[in-house]
């Protein structure tokens, strides 16, 4: 089988540990393992997989959004020399240039991926010539696992389910030093992660069944970061990959990554040092807001409750006394 059809996606919600999974995975010698968010099934599908955009508008997209901004974004937190930060730029130029060189006016999901992952193999892992399969992760494919079924039959998928009250207490920890940028206020971020959020642990359910165990699997991050070995022993043999120690190290591109946790910890394994926190780490009524538009989904994933069903009704209707007054709307 040519590696290009044998795709892995990682899945999950932000500050899920998404991150820390792919960067898990960065250490095998099997997969071609695209570095961090790559921010394909946000900024790039499924708006221009269209005919509405001729093949240059598609390349600019992909070189100026994912690849000029993500990409090399991503290869300056990596802690290397301003030499060796140089020769990544320089791949990721070429990078660039290898989808440049592409005709994608009428290409499909499956073309264009195939396009995108193959010349990132070419540019910076030249030395993998018979490759697995590839390894790629956006916190929205499993919104798409569907779609990409049809044109992957053989694609594989990893979710990341984290307890929402730990993941909204991560996201909050990030309000200052990013999510300031795209929200107006911190209640803005706090909808998303109850619209977002929620969205993306139904559909783990649901795409579970539609797929079934051989093509869908859901890790919880607190058995990621309490039990590791055995954790990614699972994920390895899940995705058809050798199972070595330097799965249990986070790299970026070869290069030790040392964790996006917003409070300054640095990690190069996994950490449970955030799990069950959300308890100092955020307001009660907070939580109480949580439990209450994920309670179904707590149950399935076994999280415990800590509120009573009246606390968090109350929460939710004091937080919707924000959402109903947060958009312009008309009096008349």
């Amino acid at each position: 089988m040519n590696y290009l059809d044998n795709p892995i996606f990682i899945c999950g919600h932000r500050k899920s540990g998404t991150t820390m999974l792919i960067n898990l995975l960065d250490g095998n010698d099997e997969f071609v393992t695209y570095p961090d968010d790559s921010g394909f099934f946000y900024m790039y599908y499924p708006r221009y997989v269209s005919d509405v955009f001729n093949s240059k508008e598609k390349t600019d997209r992909i070189c100026n959004r994912i690849i000029n901004d993500n990409l090399k974004y991503v290869l300056k937190k990596i802690r290397c020399t301003p030499h060796e930060l140089l020769k990544l730029e320089s791949k990721a130029d070429a990078f660039c240039q290898h989808v440049r060189n592409a005709d994608l006016s009428k290409a499909s999901l499956a073309d264009v991926l195939k396009i995108f992952i193959d010349a990132f193999r070419n540019s910076f892992y030249p030395k993998i010539t018979h490759p697995r399969g590839w390894i790629e992760k956006t916190t929205s494919t499993e919104i798409y696992a569907l779609d990409i079924v049809d044109e992957f039959p053989n694609a594989k998928f990893v979710h990341v389910i984290r307890d929402p009250r730990d993941n909204w207490a991560s996201l909050c920890s990030g309000w200052q030093k990013r999510y300031c940028q795209f929200n107006d206020e911190p209640n803005r971020l706090k909808q998303s992660m109850i619209e977002r959020g929620r969205l993306g642990m139904e559909m783990a359910i649901e795409n579970m069944e539609a797929l079934g165990k051989n093509h869908y699997k859901i890790v919880l991050f607190e058995d990621l970061v309490s039990d590791p070995v055995s954790t990614m022993k699972d994920v390895a043999g899940f995705i058809g990959m050798s199972f070595c120690d330097k799965l249990l190290q986070t790299s970026t591109l070869g290069y030790t990554w040392t964790g996006n946790n917003f409070d300054g910890l640095k990690f190069t394994k996994p950490s449970n040092v955030n799990v069950s926190r959300w308890k100092e780490r955020i307001p009660a009524t907070d939580a109480m807001l949580m439990e209450f538009h994920f309670k179904n989904v707590m149950k399935h994933f076994g999280y415990d409750f800590c509120f009573t069903a009246k606390e968090s009704a109350k929460a939710a209707s004091d937080h919707y006394k924000w959402f109903n007054f947060s958009t312009p709307f008309s009096d008349k």
